[in-house]
């Protein structure tokens, strides 16, 4: 059974708006600052007697950390996931892996990150994932909740769909199954309990 597709659906995982502004805000330093002290350093040296090699150990922190922020700012501006069909495209700072989760075994996975929001009762919020991986393929993650709430509830269905639209045997069949009934559960309650 195949998904018919209305083109692609983008999945509400990336870098929300606030983030990317606050990305947008932070170049000024991070970006700025390196390249203002690695300028004056350069003038510093051609005014100077001084060696070409200590020039060289005081720029690299400045450089490593224009290298850091540059990376860390394509992630937050590139990453993004939509799904055509049953196959889901995550794109992320230099890589897009793609899985077709109609053939791929499929599970959820969960973990607890403190909330980022100091509260008096140091409230731990859980991060759900999802990870497919096709047969000989590279595994794919897609995070299904951020923050404080899981994807829209059409998403979390057409996920579910997708998944239930292929065919699989044995212990993938029911991992699968089992998979896609928490994702369906999770499109209609946000608060069921995470197994």
């Amino acid at each position: 059974m195949s998904i018919p597709s209305h083109g692609p659906l983008k999945l509400s995982v990336g870098a929300s708006t606030g983030m990317k502004i606050g990305a947008i805000l932070l170049t000024v330093p991070f970006v700025g600052f390196p390249l203002f002290v690695i300028s004056k350093l350069e003038r510093a040296v051609q005014f100077s007697e001084g060696s070409a090699l200590g020039f060289q150990l005081l720029m690299v922190p400045f450089v490593v950390a224009l290298l850091v922020f540059l990376v860390v700012a394509l992630g937050i501006f590139r990453f993004r996931a939509e799904m055509e069909g049953s196959v889901v495209e995550v794109h992320g700072a230099f890589t897009t892996r793609r899985v077709d989760l109609a053939r791929a075994r499929v599970w959820l996975d969960s973990f607890s990150e403190r909330s980022r929001a100091r509260d008096l009762t140091s409230h731990r919020l859980p991060y759900l994932y999802m990870y497919a991986q096709e047969p000989g393929g590279r595994k794919v993650l897609l995070r299904l909740r951020a923050a404080r709430a899981f994807l829209p509830p059409h998403e979390l269905a057409a996920l579910a769909d997708a998944i239930e639209s292929g065919h699989r045997t044995g212990e993938d069949a029911d991992q699968a199954a089992r998979t896609a009934d928490l994702l369906r559960r999770l499109s209609a309650d946000p608060a069921v309990k995470i197994p």
